[in-house]
């Protein structure tokens, strides 16, 4: 049998809803750790370091502190027994201030500034984090950009550089869209928020098309992503799912365009109003 051990670490009573958990397990996969020189004091400093998520004493006296930030891979823990010498610390939000009886029975999951929370899942005698906040969808990209997206519906409606704002406000920007699996995610979740389809109506994304229309083909080609991330146009195929339209001052906006229901992606002016906006960070430039 295994053998395991549950430590409640005393912190204020004005901090008490964050605690560090520990366990006997070990980083199966967690690329990039930070080394701290205090092995006694490894988990304590991970909970006053406002990044960490999870720290690791190793059997050869090491002390590691794992950040949610700059995250682009996943972390994998595993759980040990008491004879490997293998310690993992969870910060997590626990209610009430009276240590749980078993860590079996807890979901460890963190609170960070911004509000959102960082999940650990649980598969038999392992948890994962997959990098992206709770609730936030995970995109891989062809050019090795791993970014993290959620949508959100304006009560009204809204312009555009303040839908930038409320992004940058989380942490988070006005996201480009890099694939049609992103575009044909972000119009399925926005749907929602509409979905007897009586009117058209459009998403906010982080794209404009700079260039001043002309008949040529290739304008709808010329779109800047203004979230220094988001390369190329493959989500933009006027010949499937992109209803470009051959104006000045337009944006890219994920829609719903009732006349042709196979098209995902719109331009609309930039000085609309719309219903919602995308906002999405680089998992490793996360903040």
């Amino acid at each position: 049998m295994i053998q395991t051990f549950l430590l409640l670490i005393l912190i204020p009573q004005s901090l008490a809803i964050m605690k560090m958990i520990q366990i006997y397990g070990k980083v199966t996969y967690g690329p990039f750790p930070m080394t701290s020189p205090s092995y006694e004091n490894c988990a304590l400093e991970c909970f006053n370091l406002d990044y960490c998520i999870l720290s690791w004493q190793t059997p050869e006296g090491l002390c590691y502190h794992y950040s949610y930030l700059n995250r682009s891979d996943t972390i994998t823990v595993v759980e040990t027994g008491i004879e490997e010498e293998s310690v993992v610390a969870f910060k997590t939000n626990i209610t009430g201030t009276d240590c749980p009886i078993s860590y079996t029975d807890m979901d460890f999951k963190m609170t960070i500034p911004s509000g959102d929370t960082y999940s650990w899942i649980k598969t038999g005698n392992s948890w994962g984090l997959n990098g992206c906040r709770d609730g936030w969808k995970r995109f891989d990209r062809v050019d090795g950009v791993s970014v993290c997206m959620q949508i959100y519906s304006y009560p009204d409606e809204i312009e555009r550089w303040d839908a930038r704002y409320f992004c940058k406000i989380m942490g988070t920007d006005q996201i480009g869209v890099a694939s049609v699996d992103e575009s044909q995610w972000i119009h399925d979740q926005m749907m929602e928020y509409n979905p007897s389809k009586t009117e058209p109506f459009a998403f906010w994304t982080g794209g404009e098309q700079h260039q001043n229309c002309t008949t040529t083909p290739t304008y709808c080609e010329i779109v800047e992503w203004e979230d220094g991330y988001t390369k190329g146009i493959a989500a933009l195929d006027t010949s499937t799912n992109f209803d470009c339209k051959c104006m000045n001052k337009m944006c890219i906006s994920v829609a719903y365009v009732k006349d042709d229901e196979r098209k995902t992606v719109q331009t609309i002016h930039c000085h609309k109003w719309a219903p919602g906006y995308v906002c999405g960070y680089d998992l490793r430039k996360s903040g």
